[in-house]
C-alpha cells in the first residue's frame, strides 16, 4: 500500500503517476485527503496524463470514487479547460456552435457548454443559451473520451453517448479535438 502523502509530496505529475502504478487506487482513495485530489485533478494538462491516471483507475466505479472525493467541479472544469487547448480548428472549417453537455455524475446530473467559433473554443460551466447539439454521457465516459481512450461514434452507437440536436455536427466532433498527446 503506497502512503497517501505521496499525492502531497510529488509535485511532478508524470513522476507521481508513475510512482501510483501498481497501487490499489480504492484503498488509496479511501485515504487520500480531498484537496491532495483536487490538486492531482488540477495538474492533468494533457490527455497523456488523463490516460494515465485513468489506467490507475481502472473500473467505473473507481474513477467515480476519485471524482467524488476530489470535487466533481474540480475534475469537469479542469476538462472543460482543457477542451479548448485541443481542437483542432482544420477539422471544424468554417463550421462552429455551441454543445451542451449533459454528465452524470456522483452529485447528480452536471451541465456545462463548449462554444465552437473561427477555429477556437470557450469551455463554460452551466447550460448553453442555445444548443446545436447536445451530448449526454457519464463522467468515466466523458473523462475516457477526452483521453482517447473512448471512440466517440462507438460510445454513440452503443448508447454510452447520447446525442441530440444536429447529428451532422456531433459527428464532426469525434475528429475534431487531439487527444494523442
Amino acid at each position: 500500500m503506497t502512503d497517501p502523502t505521496v499525492l502531497r509530496e510529488t509535485d511532478d505529475l508524470p513522476t507521481l503517476l508513475a510512482h501510483l502504478k501498481g497501487v490499489d487506487m480504492t484503498s488509496l482513495l479511501e485515504q487520500a485527503d480531498p484537496a491532495d485530489l483536487r490538486r492531482l485533478t488540477t495538474s492533468i494538462s494533457t490527455p497523456g496524463e488523463l490516460r494515465d491516471l485513468l489506467a490507475l483507475a481502472g473500473d467505473d466505479a473507481t474513477i467515480t470514487a476519485f471524482i467524488a472525493k476530489g470535487g466533481v467541479e474540480a475534475m469537469l472544469d479542469q476538462v472543460f479547460g482543457l477542451m479548448p487547448t485541443r481542437l483542432l480548428p482544420e477539422k471544424i472549417g468554417a463550421d462552429g456552435g455551441t454543445v451542451e453537455w449533459h454528465i452524470g455524475t456522483p452529485d447528480g446530473e452536471k451541465t456545462y457548454h463548449l462554444t465552437i467559433a473561427d477555429g477556437t473554443a470557450t469551455g463554460t460551466r452551466g447550460a448553453a443559451d442555445r444548443a446545436r447539439t447536445t451530448l449526454t454521457m457519464s463522467a468515466p465516459d466523458l473523462l475516457r473520451l477526452c483521453a482517447g481512450t473512448l471512440d466517440g461514434v462507438a460510445a454513440f452507437m452503443t448508447q454510452k453517448i447520447k446525442l441530440s440536436g444536429d447529428m451532422l455536427f456531433g459527428a464532426k466532433l469525434a475528429s475534431a479535438f487531439d487527444t494523442t498527446a
